[in-house]
């Protein structure tokens, strides 16, 4: 049941980044270059479903079965995740058989993830010692204490 609980938080986590950068992690010389993927879902087994773009020029060598990482990131949230295990390429029949999805189309691949790395950035941080700032500044004010100010104002400048 713990399982389940950490399941939905990392869904719902990924649900509002949506994309993330794919770093295929394999040493062969022929592998897939790294995309911005786009995430699909977590099924009940806790696969990782996404798509990624078809390369320009697909290769049979690709191999259709490689370890990869992803980090979800977006501007503006804050935390990213990092997951890291073996993806794998589903539609490969599309793939390699069908010459009109050469031109902008999508592959589905699904990953077992190993490690999933949840962070949260510091800002949150931040905002607390700003606040914890104006309150000082504010109770010191109220003292009569006031902070030294290291450049004058513009109206002490001109006289006004």
């Amino acid at each position: 049941m713990e399982n389940d609980y950490k399941l939905l938080f990392i869904k719902n986590k990924l649900q509002q980044i949506k994309s993330a950068v794919m770093y295929p992690t394999n040493s062969n010389i022929v592998r897939l270059p790294n995309d911005i993927v786009e995430f699909e879902s977590v099924d009940d087994d806790g696969l990782l479903w996404f798509s990624a773009h078809i390369p320009r020029h697909w290769m049979k060598a690709y191999e259709l079965h490689f370890p990869a990482k992803l980090i979800f990131y977006r501007k503006g949230i804050d935390y990213y995740v990092e997951i890291t295990g073996t993806a794998v390429v589903v539609n490969k029949q599309d793939v390699v058989y069908g010459a009109n999805n050469v031109q902008g189309g999508k592959l589905l691949l699904k990953m077992v993830p190993y490690y999933i790395e949840y962070t949260e950035t510091g800002r949150k941080e931040a905002g607390f010692r700003k606040l914890k700032g104006q309150v000082y500044d504010i109770f010191m004010n109220s003292l009569g204490l006031n902070r030294p100010q290291t450049q004058p104002r513009l109206a002490e400048r001109i006289g006004i």
